[in-house]
């Protein structure tokens, strides 16, 4: 099959041929039965071969001749025969069995990187006639194919409602799957795909994605540190973000966080659900006059220090831009990173995550802080080193932490596990079970102003996109830092 060749290595191609056995085969001879295992995929080396699917009881009829395959996509799918393969004349075929073909692509896992980029076209194309078929039924052109992987209700939601709003006419695929290395097949024949902070673009999953035809990553969120750029360079595919929603969102998020820690409110909800009108252990602070430290000035942290503003709290910043809207304000001030943990009441957390911002929280600084400080983190859960805000929980050196992300969160946050015996965390496990910590599913930017600036901004990048837009010409285009 030159198509499939096309895209073997010489290694792997000779790899290939020695596991086919080939036979020499009579005419009407059964290989394969509708509904049986497909435990053999069958290439036509002279000959040929029909392949007849019994639904009707005409039965619908191919036929393969020299160089054309059968039973492949079987392998991967792991579905049963879809139709009976008779040989039609004395026929030379070659037989890969499937027990030959794992072998072959444990041995050789870039034959099976081969295999999916050689399925995936196959899946393009039959798609590519499917969509004209429909054209010409319907007399409507089919919209851009869009992938959209981590479906989740309320987000399908709002970016139903903006495409009905707006007028577009993108086909979507909703996929309840992250996208990962192993769900990354699942793009082909699609020209788009819309991903979140948990899915797992990695360069495995992004040299698929290339492979598979995918042109650009519409990220429905700001944040971009889960994917590989450098990757999306080397296959041509355009990086697209959010690069604000709703800062009010989270800075409100980040504040309800303060106040309920302060306040105990958790623990007070739960005493009186359980009859226990009692006070003794819920005594807080008032927030005026306290300090609360903001690392990372902007939209959102630069929201944060206007509302704790409000309160009468002051402010000491740190981030390598200063704002000059929050140092026109006398309460406000930018200092070092140790000065803000030795004098701040509260910290919280708004910074990207960087080189330079990972565990910006660790032992050492948290051995700076003053005893009962409290620590909010909204922005990206690597600010923190978890294990060591662990023991400071449990040493009483923090008074109460708030964390609506939380490292290593990809595979809990965003799912429902309360059906699982436990979950592989040990520090967010033992954290959860702390009075004076708030874990939340990273849910600070959900609000429905916000659900509806993320549909706007990433349907709008995907219409640029449609329009012809490419790289740095795309409004919210991500450039790869060197």
């Amino acid at each position: 099959n030159e198509q499939l060749t096309a895209f073997l290595k010489d290694e792997d191609l000779k790899a290939l041929l020695g596991a086919i056995e080939n036979k020499d085969v009579k005419k009407g001879t059964v290989l394969i039965k509708q509904g049986e295992p497909q435990t053999a995929c069958f290439f036509v080396l002279a000959g040929e071969l029909h392949k007849t699917l019994q639904e009707t009881e005409e039965g619908s009829h191919t036929v393969l001749k020299t160089g054309e395959v059968t039973g492949l996509l079987h392998f991967y799918a792991n579905d049963p025969a879809h139709a009976t393969v008779t040989v039609a004349v004395d026929s030379k075929i070659g037989v890969l069995t499937r027990e030959n073909f794992q072998k072959l692509l444990a041995s050789r896992p870039s034959l099976n990187q081969s295999f999916i980029q050689f399925l995936s076209k196959q899946v393009r194309e039959s798609l590519n006639h499917v969509k004209a078929l429909k054209e010409i039924v319907t007399g409507k052109a089919a919209g851009l194919p869009v992938a959209f992987f981590d479906a989740k209700s309320y987000m399908r939601e709002a970016f139903e409602s903006e495409m009905k709003s707006k007028g577009y006419t993108f086909s979507i695929t909703w996929y309840a799957d992250r996208l990962t290395s192993e769900t990354a097949h699942m793009a082909a024949g699609h020209k788009v795909v819309c991903c979140f902070v948990s899915d797992i673009v990695d360069e495995d999953a992004i040299n698929q994605l290339g492979a598979v035809g995918v042109e650009m990553i519409a990220m429905r969120c700001a944040g971009y540190d889960n994917v590989v750029l450098k990757a999306c360079a080397a296959n041509n595919i355009s990086v697209t973000r959010v690069p604000a929603y709703s800062p009010y969102a989270v800075a409100e998020f980040a504040l309800l966080l303060m106040l309920s820690l302060n306040r105990k409110i958790v623990t007070a909800s739960n005493r009186v659900s359980a009859l226990n009108f009692s006070l003794d252990g819920l005594v807080g602070f008032d927030m005026r006059g306290k300090t609360v430290g903001i690392i990372g000035t902007g939209k959102i942290g630069c929201i944060t220090a206007q509302i704790c503003l409000g309160l009468g709290c002051k402010i000491l910043c740190f981030d390598i831009y200063q704002n000059k809207e929050l140092l026109a304000n006398p309460n406000v001030k930018y200092v070092s990173k140790e000065e803000l943990f030795k004098n701040s009441h509260i910290i919280s957390l708004h910074a990207p995550l960087l080189k330079a911002t990972h565990h910006t929280i660790n032992k050492e600084a948290l051995d700076m802080m003053k005893p009962g400080v409290i620590i909010i983190n909204t922005s990206r859960g690597p600010l923190i080193d978890t294990e060591a805000l662990l023991a400071a929980v449990l040493s009483g050196k923090v008074g109460g932490a708030g964390l609506d992300v939380v490292e290593g969160e990809k595979g809990f946050f965003y799912e429902d596990m309360s059906n699982a015996p436990g979950i592989q965390h040990n520090a967010l496990s033992q954290l959860i079970t702390c009075t004076n910590v708030i874990v939340t599913s990273h849910q600070a930017f959900l609000s429905r102003e916000a659900l509806s600036n993320i549909s706007e901004s990433t349907l709008g990048s995907i219409k640029e996109y449609e329009e012809g837009k490419r790289g740095a010409e795309l409004t919210n285009f991500v450039k790869q830092e060197y």
